[in-house]
C-alpha cells in the first residue's frame, strides 16, 4: 500500500508533486488551521544540505478503483519533516495529502518502523532521541494515532479570543510603547523574544507587565480581524488583577489600531492566566496538543 524513503534531494517531478500536494493540503486546512510544512523550506534546506533537517516521503502505491479500470498511478501520499537538535531532541511535522486522508496512511506508516527512540543511532537512524509534535486545531486523526499507539500528550495549547469592541475596551489601562533595552534589566522581562509591538504597563512608575502585540490580521468567523498577543510577562508577585488590566489594555490598543478581536495563546495548565483571560472576555478557540515520544532530560 505504501512505501517510504529519506530524501535528500528530489527531481524535478518530484519536487512538482510534492510543492503541489503541500499547497493542497494547506488550502484544505486554512479554516481549521491544521499543521503545514512550506514547500519553500523543505527545498531551502535540501539545497542547503542541511543534516539537521530530515524529510521522509511517503508514497501511495499504485491501487485500483473500479473493477476493469486501470491502477491509480504511485503518487506522494504524505511528508514527514524532522528537525534535530544537537541533544537529539527532534520537532516533528507531518502532512498528508488531502485525497489520502482517513485510509490509515500514517497508521501503517508506524505500524511498519515502530516508535523506538532508544536505538544507538537514534529512530530509523535519524538520530533522535526523543520527538515531539504538535496537532494544530487538535486533529482528530492524532488523538486515534496517540490513542493506538501510546504516544503521550504532554502540553496543551489554547487559542483564545476576545472581542475589542469600544464598550468593551472603554476605561481600559494605557499600555506604554517601550524598547526592550529599557526594561532588560528586569530579571522577569529577560525571556522576552519580541524586539517590537512591546507595551508595558506601570503602576505606581514600575513596569508589572509587558504584552508584544502583532497587528497583522488574523480574521476570525466571530471577531472579525484580529491581533495577536504573542507574548504575556508579568513580575514576579504581580496581583492577578494586574494581569487583566494587562490584557485589557492590549485589547484597547488593538481597537485603536482598527482591529475587532484579539488573540492570545496560553498553556491550558497556566491557571493564574487562563482565569486571568476568562475574566476579561476571552473564549475558548482552538486547542493544541503536543505529543511526544522518548525521553528528553
Amino acid at each position: 500500500m505504501i512505501k517510504y524513503e529519506w530524501r535528500t534531494e528530489l527531481d524535478p517531478q518530484e519536487a512538482a508533486e510534492l510543492a503541489d500536494m503541500l499547497a493542497r493540503a494547506a488550502t484544505y486546512d486554512a479554516e481549521p488551521e491544521y499543521s503545514t510544512i512550506d514547500f519553500d523550506n523543505v527545498q531551502a534546506a535540501l539545497d542547503s544540505r542541511d543534516r539537521q533537517v530530515k524529510h521522509l516521503l511517503i508514497w501511495m502505491l499504485p491501487y485500483a478503483t473500479a473493477m476493469a479500470a486501470p491502477d491509480e498511478p504511485e503518487r506522494i501520499a504524505a511528508l514527514l519533516r524532522l528537525e534535530i537538535g544537537e541533544d537529539g531532541a527532534a520537532k516533528a511535522h507531518l502532512v498528508v495529502d488531502p485525497r489520502f486522508r482517513s485510509i490509515g496512511i500514517t497508521t501503517l506508516f508506524v505500524e511498519q518502523v515502530g516508535l523506538d527512540t532508544g536505538a544507538p543511532d537514534g529512530w530509523l537512524g535519524t538520530g533522535a532521541r526523543s520527538i515531539t509534535a504538535w496537532a494544530r486545531g487538535n486533529h482528530p486523526a492524532t488523538g486515534r494515532l496517540s490513542n493506538r499507539f501510546l504516544i503521550p500528550r504532554t502540553r496543551r495549547i489554547w487559542k483564545l479570543i476576545r472581542a475589542c469592541t469600544p464598550h468593551l475596551v472603554a476605561g481600559s489601562p494605557v499600555l506604554e510603547p517601550v524598547d526592550p533595552a529599557s526594561v532588560n534589566h528586569l530579571e522577569w522581562t529577560r525571556s522576552l523574544i519580541a524586539t517590537d509591538g512591546i507595551y508595558a504597563l506601570r503602576l505606581g512608575g514600575c513596569v508589572s507587565g509587558l504584552v508584544a502585540l502583532d497587528f497583522a490580521p488574523r480574521t476570525s468567523e466571530e471577531f472579525g480581524a484580529c491581533a495577536t498577543a504573542t507574548e504575556l510577562l508579568s513580575a514576579p508577585g504581580a496581583d492577578p488583577a494586574d494581569l487583566r488590566r494587562l490584557l485589557d489594555g492590549a485589547a484597547a490598543i488593538a481597537h485603536e489600531r482598527g482591529l475587532t478581536g484579539l488573540i492570545v495563546h496560553v498553556d491550558s495548565g497556566d491557571s493564574r492566566l487562563v482565569n486571568a483571560c476568562r475574566l476579561v472576555g476571552f473564549q475558548h478557540d482552538r486547542t493544541d496538543v503536543c505529543y511526544q515520544i522518548g525521553d528528553h532530560s
